[in-house]
């Protein structure tokens, strides 16, 4: 999806961004809380910015962790049981790690608390549920779909249009169907979806005995990392990705030309993709046990964009990693 070159950016306070001095994109990339969509491709498109854009290296001394008294959210339960305390196993050689900041006091002891990057706004910690129900209409984008109704005796594709107030909203309207119309609206949307999705996640999260993914994108290489975070800049580069992903295929395996490249913000991994002139940016945004194994997984926010800021894609991508000397493993793509 193509780059605004929008003069002024709504940020989500209802606020504009103007630029001073500069086109647009230069003050996107200058303005901070802005999701990476914007640091990137210098676009307005993150209005949901208050809990989006650092990585948890800050909360974790190493990839590997023993669980230790900590701290949780207040979250609602998700459906189904958790595995049962005994059947969950720390190995001897793992380390401990410190706990998140903003994070309430758990009632178990010996248990890793689910946790969020630094910039989610410390009150979203507090209710979960009411985060997701947060009215914002600034926020969102206005979405759209197509319906085929009957206009005298004739079947017409109509446009039917409605806008997202909440992330409950947007999630509803997301499952049946609309999308953003326009450049803009999609790069809003892709705050969106990196914000919703996140509190989504925290929503199923649980506390965990024992963490691989913590501070992981400080340190991690290609062959960590799932193929499917590699760019499709064509029907053809999707297909033979979706192979890859079909095949188990680690990014150095699926892009043996791809590599790391120096970051503006310390623990967000970026990626160089030549063969494609794109390239990839990474950011853990929460974590948690979301399938109730005692093992932590981890959401993170991927966005693949060509070199010349023409188009770009948003994901949010579920993994979880079994060992520390494992890559990591997709449990879903969020889109």
């Amino acid at each position: 999806m193509p780059c605004s070159t929008s003069s002024a950016y709504p940020t989500h306070a209802g606020a504009s961004l103007q630029t001073r001095g500069g086109t647009a994109c230069d003050a996107a990339r200058a303005w901070r809380p802005a999701l990476f969509v914007g640091l990137l491709l210098g676009c307005a498109a993150s209005l949901l910015v208050s809990g989006c854009n650092k990585d948890s290296s800050g909360s974790a001394a190493g990839a590997s962790a023993q669980a230790q008294p900590g701290r949780a959210l207040r979250v609602s339960e998700a459906p189904g049981g958790r595995t049962s305390d005994k059947d969950r196993s720390v190995s001897p050689g793992e380390l401990p790690i410190k706990e998140p900041p903003g994070s309430e006091p758990s009632t178990t002891s010996g248990e890793l608390a689910p946790g969020v990057n630094e910039e989610f706004d410390e009150d979203i910690l507090l209710a979960i549920d009411e985060a997701l129900l947060a009215v914002d209409e600034n926020a969102f984008a206005t979405l759209f779909k197509k319906e085929a109704v009957v206009v005298d005796g004739q079947i017409v594709r109509k446009e039917k249009f409605a806008h997202p107030d909440n992330c409950r909203r947007w999630r509803s309207l997301r499952t049946r169907g609309y999308a953003p119309k326009n450049s803009l609206g999609k790069q809003i949307n892709a705050g969106a979806l990196v914000r919703c999705g996140s509190l989504e996640f925290l929503a199923l999260a649980r506390p965990s005995r024992v963490s691989h993914v913590r501070g992981l994108l400080a340190r991690a290489g290609l062959s960590i990392l799932p193929a499917i975070v590699a760019s499709a800049t064509s029907p053809l580069a999707e297909q033979a990705r979706d192979r890859a992903v079909a095949k188990g295929s680690t990014l150095a395996e699926f892009l043996p030309t791809a590599r790391p490249i120096p970051s503006e913000l310390p623990g967000r991994l970026s990626i160089a993709e030549p063969s494609s002139k794109s390239n990839v940016i990474i950011n853990a945004e929460v974590w948690g046990d979301i399938n109730s194994d005692g093992v932590e997984d981890l959401a993170l926010s991927v966005l693949n964009a060509a070199d010349d800021n023409s188009s770009f894609d948003m994901r949010l991508i579920h993994v979880t990693r079994r060992s520390p000397s494992a890559p990591l493993t997709v449990l879903a793509v969020v889109e």
